[in-house]
């Protein structure tokens, strides 16, 4: 076959290649949307723009030179596991160490990603792995659907998938620059599918027929039913957003009015800085129980910290949730917990002016007048209509008591899925100061727990803190943060105090958020107690697997004397300096690498901590997991492998099977398939008998012990006579007139053509021979 033949079977190899790059270009388009992940986007973009090149050539030229569809996909997988295993480990192989290496190096990224906040520095352990595998595996999926499956809208899907994670969990979610530049590509992988199926038809006719842009892209797209999808998909996902309501803060935030005297809350903690900074105290609440000693009445939960301030986020509150009767109790508290149930008579003067229902933590009833609604994940109550607020209000509760006691069994660290990332998200603007000492004043514990408690012991004792609202700095935000740490601060309220709290238990992974409410109540006598303005107060919250969540008080005894009886445990650890500052390494300037973190930034080979210490990735210590993993890819290589030959056979058997049971055209078309296999150059575009001339030098006789037997017709009579017979049924089954003359049995043709081909194979070499068998040209070559 001349090579003119072959390119015009085959196609031009252009548009072929233009499709792999649009494919691979649109989805690293896609993934820059992650940038939000990492300061430095590089790390990850810039092998995932080398491994799309990579994808893009290789498949192109598979695609082109007819190979398998599995085949295909088989080889991009190959080519893609060994360049992520180069990036990781230094080498093209993921067997042995390398292996071990490499997942060491993810596990490292994901435990950074559940301890850190996006965006993540290089002074933690690296992400960029865990980046550049997933980026792998979509750059793979999207090529395969998009080129190799021709089915473009489904690897839409794919590209949608992408933007589920930031948008689940950066705050702002993807750039609208990466969705533009992600979907422009889209568009232009439909218009080119809808022209390949328009040109299979035929050729267009005109001066712009071979062109390969014959008219606008968009419009190309639109004409096309998947492009009509695509378009509509598109901007559906710009427009509607701006036009579905969300229960969001803006929905309950509604303003902190005007200094009328009265207590508004409506955004608890600028509302109660202010309340409390008005020194008159005035009484707000009021309770009648059975309960010994009422405290810690809660206002309101904060979950979402921007680096800004703490709000309380997102809510969902259902229409059904309502405070009319019995609540379920909150998530996470284990059945073996011991409770005691008290009554709550509750009374709110006309004062207080809140949109948040007073309530104990937690509660099993709550009867309140008005539509008021509870979050299930908070369990604080929210008033649904914008006419409700609490003045002059009366209700009933009953509060639940629980006993964790003092053996720690019911704080067990807590799962990822276990809580929402709102509790668990850090801006990345946080300083480096905050990260460090969190790390410092937790060293040596070992467990969130323990943690959690050297937290609250720091900020009561070890530290050198102190209450005072008057030097107290103001907000909550990142600057106020670190201005409140530093050496030379360590002045505040409440508000800082569980601010602080919570932002360096997010930094070590402990879901946390802040609580607003009230401290204590003073007794009036007779059961009833009396909660005012001056004891409005704000402390922290973080979940445990066991107890759910709870309360620490890391506000020093000039405002609380006492601590739950659950945090008055010992613990062993913390900073060795008396006053709790940084020390050495977690006092360094911005960007340097804490003494507890895991280091290495974006280099190859990520340290690991373990419960010993810290080893390096290349070392596996004896873990049996490493050598497990390496195994596993090995078989998997080893399976891979034996598809990738044992396949091709089998289909190859399959397909001679089918050949020789077909009329003479289906047993011709064998005859040359065999000759592809073997390497024998058939002669393309020539009539049968002209082909037949050149088989038939090629003959041999079947067990023909020599290594280059003799062939023609001489050397192999019976396959000579069988090859005339042969052709002449081709050529009557091609050229005669229909019912002219009669068709030769079809099991003499199949028998014709199993002997032609025993003698073809018997003409090669073995070595020939084995390789027509393992490796079959005809598999892929069309």
């Amino acid at each position: 076959m001349s090579q003119a033949t072959v390119t015009d079977r085959r196609g031009s190899f252009g548009p072929v290649l233009l499709l792999g790059v649009v494919a691979v270009l649109t989805t690293w388009a896609a993934l820059t949307a992650w940038r939000g992940f990492v300061e430095d986007p590089g790390t990850y973009l810039r092998p995932l723009a080398t491994l799309a090149g990579l994808l893009a050539l290789t498949g192109s030229a598979l695609r082109w030179a007819g190979s398998p569809r599995w085949l295909t996909t088989l080889l991009q997988i190959v080519v893609s596991t060994a360049f992520v295993s180069r990036e990781l480990s230094g080498s093209l192989l993921p067997l042995g160490g390398n292996a071990a290496e490499i997942w060491q190096a993810l596990e490292t990224s994901v435990r950074t990603s559940r301890q850190y906040a996006a965006p993540i520095g290089d002074q933690v352990a690296p992400v960029w792995p865990l980046l550049v595998v997933a980026g792998a595996g979509i750059l793979v999926l999207v090529d395969t659907l998009a080129c190799t499956l021709r089915r473009v809208p489904a690897a839409g899907l794919g590209l949608l998938a992408v933007y589920a994670l930031p948008s689940g969990v950066l705050a702002d979610g993807p750039d609208a620059t990466s969705f533009l530049a992600a979907a422009a590509g889209f568009l232009v992988l439909l218009h080119l599918e809808s022209r390949d199926h328009l040109l299979r038809w035929g050729r267009t006719i005109g001066p712009d027929q071979d062109t390969l842009w014959r008219s606008n892209p968009l419009r190309e797209a639109m004409r096309a039913g998947a492009g009509r999808i695509g378009v509509a998909a598109t901007a559906l996902a710009l427009v509607v957003p701006a036009f579905v309501p969300t229960a969001g803060v803006t929905l309950f935030d509604l303003g902190t009015g005007r200094g009328d005297g009265d207590i508004r809350i409506r955004k608890p903690v600028a509302d109660m800085r202010r309340d409390l900074e008005r020194g008159r105290d005035v009484p707000l609440v009021e309770v009648r129980t059975d309960d010994p000693r009422p405290s810690y009445l809660r206002i309101s939960v904060l979950n979402r910290y921007t680096g800004d301030e703490w709000s309380s986020g997102d809510r969902d509150v259902a229409r059904d949730d309502r405070a009319d009767g019995p609540v379920p109790l909150p998530g996470g508290i284990s059945p073996d917990v011991p409770r005691t149930t008290y009554a709550y008579d509750v009374s709110v003067t006309d004062e207080l002016e809140s949109t948040w229902l007073p309530t104990q933590y937690p509660v099993s009833q709550v009867q309140a007048p008005g539509d008021w609604r509870f979050d299930p994940s908070t369990m604080d109550f929210l008033a649904a209509d914008d006419d409700l607020d609490t003045r002059g209000i009366r209700y009933a509760m009953r509060a639940v008591d629980l006993d964790f006691g003092t053996n720690r069994a019911f704080f067990r660290n807590s799962r990822v899925s276990d809580v929402s990332e709102e509790v668990l998200h850090l801006p990345g603007s946080v300083p480096p100061l905050v990260r460090s000492l969190a790390r410092d004043v937790t060293s040596g514990a070992t467990s969130d727990y323990e943690r959690a408690l050297l937290l609250q012991r720091w900020f009561r004792e070890d530290g050198g803190f102190t209450y005072d609202l008057r030097r107290a700095p103001k907000g909550t935000g990142n600057q106020t943060l670190e201005g409140f740490l530093a050496r030379n601060g360590r002045v505040g309220y409440c508000e800082q105090f569980a601010s602080a709290m919570a932002v360096m238990a997010r930094v070590l992974g402990i879901p946390s958020r802040v609580a607003v409410g009230f401290l204590e109540a003073d007794p009036l006598g007779d059961g009833r107690w009396e909660y005012s303005s001056h004891d409005l107060h704000a402390w922290p919250e973080l979940y445990f697997a066991g107890s759910g969540w709870v309360r620490f008080e890391p506000t020093p005894s000039g405002r609380v004397e006492d601590v739950p009886a659950y945090t008055r445990l010992p613990v062993d650890g913390g900073s060795g300096d008396p006053r709790g500052g940084p020390t050495g390494a977690s006092s360094a300037a911005p960007g340097s690498t804490a003494s507890a973190a895991p280091s290495g930034g974006a280099n190859r080979r990520p340290e690991i901590e373990r419960d010993g210490g810290t080893i390096d990735a290349g070392d596996d210590g004896g873990l049996p997991l490493p050598v497990l993993v390496g195994g596993s890819v090995l078989l998997v290589l080893l399976l891979a492998a034996g598809a990738a030959l044992a396949g091709p056979r089998t289909s190859r058997v399959r397909a001679r099977h089918s050949g020789l049971a077909g009329p003479p055209d289906a047993v011709w078309r064998e005859i040359r398939a065999t000759a592809v296999d073997l390497g024998l150059p058939w002669p393309a575009g020539r009539s049968p008998r002209e082909a037949g001339a050149f088989v038939l030098g090629h003959l041999a006789a079947p067990g023909d012990p020599a290594e280059r037997p003799r062939t023609g017709p001489d050397a192999a009579p019976e396959a000579a006579a069988a090859l005339e017979r042969l052709v002449l049924a081709v050529e009557r089954a091609r050229y005669a007139r229909p019912g002219a003359v009669a068709t030769l049995e079809r099991t003499s043709v199949a028998e014709d053509g199993a002997l032609v081909i025993a003698a073809l194979e018997a003409g090669v070499s073995p070595r020939a021979r084995r390789r027509a068998r393992w490796i079959p040209r005809s598999v892929w070559r069309r």
